[in-house]
């Protein structure tokens, strides 16, 4: 009893492990319905999924408007490119100037951040990252010369993911989780639901990255499946009908 009380007082920053914990297994996870006439809503992680494909394309746009016609780009096309990119991730942190406020120093900071973030090197690296682009074959996306895992195909992927609220909050409460991953008893309190979720047993080493990442496999799996139930069943009810 004691543990519980204490489990259900750990807080995290502004909310208790627990509703920390609901919010991220809400994210990954979906609770079946034992309500017939409740249709279910899309599977958590394809409705994230879908949204931050929107933001992708809504950024690659950017991109192919600076480029125009051509699909390479030259020293001016990359320059412009980084600089819109990084103006469109400010605006994910908070900025509110308009793009002609946005200036060199600010540009350098955001992708800088991003860099961090991404652990690649090259975007924080004006000099470095212009190189890069300038070099692909194709900086043009959807051409077939473009590199869905160059510096900026994954620069564009971060935005269109910071651009989606869901995703910037459970990234927020998995960083809270492992900044407290060597207090024993925030490792204990998450456990159980964890282990609740998956459908799994961890070992008293398991770390908050391993519960993290048997998470993530299992909300892909359930959404995958869900994926796979949601269409066949049109066709197995043709078939039903047919054979009456």
């Amino acid at each position: 009893m004691t543990d519980a009380k204490e489990h259900g007082g750990l807080k995290l920053d502004g909310v208790t492990l627990d509703q920390g914990m609901k919010e991220i297994l809400g994210a990954y996870l979906m609770h079946e319905s034992h309500d017939s006439t409740h249709v279910p809503a899309d599977h958590p992680v394809i409705a994230r999924q879908r949204r931050i494909s929107d933001n992708t394309h809504s950024i690659e746009d950017i991109v192919k408007g600076i480029l125009g016609k051509s699909v390479k780009a030259e020293e001016g096309s990359a320059d412009k490119i980084m600089s819109k990119l990084a103006y469109e991730l400010a605006q994910t942190e908070g900025f509110k100037g308009k793009p002609e406020e946005f200036t060199e120093e600010q540009a350098r900071l955001y992708l800088s951040h991003a860099s961090s973030a991404l652990g690649n090197p090259t975007i924080g690296n004006r000099t470095e990252f212009k190189k890069s682009i300038v070099n692909m074959g194709a900086a043009k996306p959807g051409d077939p010369l473009y590199d869905a895992n160059s510096a900026l195909a994954q620069l564009i992927q971060y935005i269109a993911t910071q651009k989606d609220k869901e995703s910037r909050r459970i990234s927020y409460l998995q960083t809270l989780l492992q900044e407290h991953g060597t207090q024993p008893g925030y490792v204990t309190a998450m456990q159980h639901p964890v282990e609740h979720a998956v459908g799994k047993k961890f070992n008293p080493t398991a770390s908050v990255a391993d519960m993290l990442g048997e998470l993530t496999r299992k909300g892909q799996l359930q959404s995958q499946q869900y994926a796979a139930e949601a269409g066949p069943k049109t066709y197995h009810a043709k078939d039903s009908h047919g054979a009456h």
